[in-house]
């Protein structure tokens, strides 16, 4: 792996057919069908990337596939020149439904804390980390709050305290906002990019919305639609932060991006 490349991908495709099913289609000379097909990526260390495209295009499953939780068909993962084969510490994820990622029954301060007692960390360490955590997300106050009492919003900040508890080198986000409402949903891509700006970890993304993808990403990665989806291409966003989504350079991007989405529309 060169330069600063925290995450190597070479090769990389996924079909849920088994190997001997892959195995009988080519013999029959049809095409195995592949949900991704052939991603080559490199992402620095640092790097806040964006995976872009339709829904049910694979976007989620890269991701998966990248935090351990799904096995890729063929090709190659790597995180800091390790194959990925399993979840790790060093990749956190975030949700969508956040719900069904934290646990109703404990506090905010507990949610955080969690993954701290299960490894063991001692209990005045674990205050430190727990408290500068709930701080980083806006959540000093709400400590001993349960997760029904808080909005959605408010519940994703927990999910995200929780993840970098834990200190991963890399936060894996799935379409992390897609449930919030408009307001809250850009006051969260505001709170996500101070985060970003203070811990300098490397963040993945997924969304299909074109404008959450400009405002947050200094790298934006197109996926093609399912089958055999792959990256039609990769963007550098150089625009400087806090994003203006109406100014005419990002407009521009914009209906760059949308293009990729019109073409695939019409084949």
């Amino acid at each position: 792996m060169g330069g600063n490349d925290i995450i190597r991908i070479e090769g990389l495709s996924k079909s849920y057919d088994s190997a001997e099913t892959l195995r009988g289609v080519e013999k029959k000379g049809k095409a195995p069908v592949y949900v991704l097909k052939g991603i080559n990526l490199r992402i620095e260390q640092g790097e806040f990337h964006i995976f872009l495209g339709w829904s049910g295009c694979g976007k989620s499953t890269l991701l998966n596939i990248i935090a351990g939780f799904v096995e890729k068909t063929t090709g190659q993962v790597a995180v800091d020149q390790e194959e990925v084969t399993k979840p790790g510490v060093d990749r956190g994820v975030v949700f969508q439904n956040a719900d069904s990622a934290i646990f109703p029954w404990i506090t905010v301060w507990k949610n955080v804390e969690y993954g701290l007692k299960i490894r063991k960390i001692p209990k005045e360490e674990r205050e430190v980390i727990v408290k500068r955590c709930i701080s980083l997300v806006g959540l000093d106050g709400h400590e001993k709050k349960y997760p029904h009492e808080l909005s959605g919003g408010m519940k994703q900040r927990v999910q995200i305290a929780r993840s970098m508890a834990n200190n991963p080198k890399i936060l894996l986000m799935d379409e992390p906002f897609g449930a919030l409402d408009a307001q809250t949903r850009r006051l969260m891509q505001n709170e996500l990019i101070k985060i970003w700006q203070e811990s300098r970890k490397t963040i993945l993304f997924v969304t299909h919305d074109i404008q959450e993808a400009v405002y947050l990403g200094q790298k934006i990665s197109i996926l093609s639609r399912s089958p055999d989806a792959r990256i039609m291409e990769t963007l550098d966003v150089n625009f400087p932060y806090p994003r203006n989504l109406a100014s005419s350079e990002t407009t521009a991007l914009i209906q760059y991006i949308q293009g990729f989405f019109e073409i695939e529309y019409t084949i």
